[in-house]
């Protein structure tokens, strides 16, 4: 192979792609070309032969001297491997082709000259799990041109600030507006604060009987919906589609600084955000919502080829789910007998962490007023609706067609303080599930009310906390000794996220949540106010959010590329289909689960360990 064709492997290969065209020019001198025939020992030691090994074609299999030989990894082409046994972090490891393969072979002496030159090869190596986890995001980002996306707000080109009091009149206001070339301004009313828009203005000329010289007073919007200078445009996105508005009031730590607008946003980064709300305002029927899910998937599929984070894409897809679910509980209300009824979603969803649309877990709590028998009707036909829009149905029925999950607020209460006294595995479940809740539609105090109820149930039990995380526990974490990954036996060699390491993160989070009286639902919201809590450090809770967000990714790649393929979209990710960066990364982020269950073993003192 010609010089230029090495420097261009090499340059494919991850951490190599982060050395200097120098540097890649002395690493291609100084690497050979090795065959290995199917199932022959590739020879790795420190001291006889001591190679770092890059493969060009084939499969090579990662194996632990004293686990009878199970696959710890594979390493296709453009992965290497034995950079841990040349650094001396694992010394009991083996490798054999499972194929025919074709390797480069570098000499440990030129690997420890290129560690000691350049830091950021060296960061690969030796970095915890945060500062991995933070580069491979990215570089998905650069290679996506994506970057915009996390950019601030600042960056932005914003319309200017234009104050004026709710006394001004209408003629004064639009000469303000045709002035600064603006559309929106910022109105003070005594010690609140609104905000007034051109169309605010042409519907109170053209339908409520206002004239120019008309206060503006009763045509503000109040609050004001803003955002800080600092965040990213990601979250203002968010935003403007969690309150269905375009513009948001951009502020710095003293004040209002000017407004954002969503053209000039989405002119910094294209998606389809806005179409999808668009479609989902002038919905009038189930087909028009059918419409609305097949954009939301795109939207996904768009957003996660972006590289951006995967929580990000939750929040936003989240909210959009919701102002789904509500305007087809108005739209088959055709006679608003239900307005006040409270639909709420649990689980993932009211986590905000469902992504792909995978079961439903929703309920209604209603006001004994209501007839139930009709709304046992409307429940029914809602479920079916949600089915046929792409929410498939909840294996254990967690759902309002479930008449346990459509209940007065008074026999809800009842229902919960009944799981605390005859408690089963079934109905830890159920409180989980309800623990994460957020109300949807109606009344969200009811459901304020049903969680306070929970909070009491658990003040009055010593031990149900203890009892209640010891879930955490439940599924063993897919790794083995020395860090290697434990795989099911099967083509892909696959493992399950969500039992293997979601499930016990969140689990685990929940409970604290629980315990420490935090009231949000996310995941990472709640870790965040753990750390505020002083339940464990800045350190291992961002280091906690960050490998939930990588297996989070892993699991949402895998399920669109389930759905790509019409397969049955489950949580396991095929280990064979990882690069090697992403299989390392994976063995490090189960090694920061079994941290934390260690954590919440200690935490509520269980009898006996992991």
């Amino acid at each position: 192979m010609a010089m230029s064709e090495l420097v261009s492997f090499l340059a494919q290969v991850h951490p190599f792609d982060r050395l200097p065209e120098t540097d890649l020019a002395t690493a291609a001198t100084a690497i050979d070309l090795v065959y290995f025939a199917p199932d022959q020992i590739i020879p790795l030691s420190q001291q006889q032969d001591p190679y770092l090994y890059l493969v060009l074609k084939g499969r090579v299999a990662e194996c632990h001297d004293e686990e009878g030989g199970n696959h710890c990894a594979l390493y296709g082409p453009n992965a290497q491997f034995g950079a841990a046994m040349l650094l001396q972090q694992q010394t009991q490891l083996t490798y054999h082709a499972v194929e025919e393969t074709l390797t480069y072979r570098m000499a440990n002496e030129v690997f420890q000259r290129l560690l000691k030159n350049n830091p950021d090869f060296e960061a690969f190596y030796f970095n915890d799990i945060t500062e991995k986890l933070s580069r491979f995001h990215q570089q998905l980002q650069m290679e996506s041109s994506s970057e915009a996306m996390m950019d601030a707000v600042k960056i932005a080109p914003l319309h200017a600030l234009v104050t004026l009091d709710s006394t001004t009149d209408i003629k004064n206001c639009v000469e303000q507006m045709e002035y600064f070339k603006t559309d929106a301004c910022l109105v003070m009313d005594g010690e609140r604060q609104g905000v007034i828009t051109s169309s605010d203005l042409l519907r109170g000329l053209a339908i409520h009987g206002f004239d120019l010289t008309s206060p503006i007073a009763d045509m503000v919007s109040y609050p004001v919906i803003s955002i800080d200078k600092n965040d990213y445009l990601f979250n203002a996105l968010l935003k403007m589609t969690r309150f269905g508005v375009d513009r948001l009031m951009v502020r710095d730590k003293q004040s209002f600084i000017g407004v954002l607008h969503q053209k000039e946003l989405m002119s910094l980064f294209a998606n389809q955000s806005g179409l999808v709300m668009l479609t989902l305002e002038r919905a009038q029927t189930v087909d028009d919502l059918q419409k609305v899910t097949q954009q939301i998937d795109d939207l996904v599929a768009g957003l996660s080829n972006k590289g951006v984070k995967t929580h990000y894409i939750a929040k936003l897809v989240n909210e959009l789910h919701r102002k789904l679910q509500a305007k087809l509980w108005q739209i088959l209300d055709v006679e608003q007998q239900f307005t006040d009824a409270t639909f709420i979603v649990m689980g993932s969803e009211g986590r905000s962490e469902q992504v792909v649309r995978t079961d439903q877990d929703n309920a209604v709590i209603f006001d004994e007023r209501i007839d139930a028998n009709v709304l046992a009707e409307f429940c029914e036909t809602y479920s079916a609706e949600l089915i046929q829009l792409g929410f498939p149905p909840c294996p254990g029925h967690i759902m309002v067609s479930n008449p346990q999950w459509r209940l007065s607020e008074t026999a809800f209460a009842q229902q919960v303080i009944d799981w605390f006294e005859n408690p089963s595995q079934e109905r830890f479940m159920h409180l989980s599930i309800l623990l994460d809740a957020q109300a949807v539609q109606g009344d969200p105090a009811r459901l304020e009310r049903l969680k306070a109820v929970l909070a009491t149930q658990v003040q009055k039990r010593q031990m149900f906390l203890a009892q209640f995380a010891r879930s955490v526990l439940q599924f063993d974490t897919p790794i083995g000794l020395f860090g290697r990954l434990i795989t099911q036996k099967d083509a892909g060699h696959s493992i399950d996220l969500k039992k293997g390491g979601i499930f016990p993160i969140i689990h685990g989070v929940r409970c604290l949540a629980l315990e420490y009286g935090v009231a949000k639902t996310n995941t990472h919201w709640r870790i965040r106010d753990l750390i505020n809590h002083n339940v464990f450090d800045e350190r291992f809770g961002v280091e906690l959010g960050e490998t939930l967000n990588f297996l989070n990714t892993l699991r949402l790649q895998g399920m669109l590329e389930q759905k790509a393929l019409d397969l049955p979209v489950d949580n396991a990710i095929k280990t064979d289909s990882l690069s090697q960066l992403q299989q390392d990364l994976l063995k490090d982020a189960f090694g920061v689960v079994n941290n934390f269950k260690k954590f919440v073993e200690q935490h509520y003192k269980f009898e006996g360990g992991l």
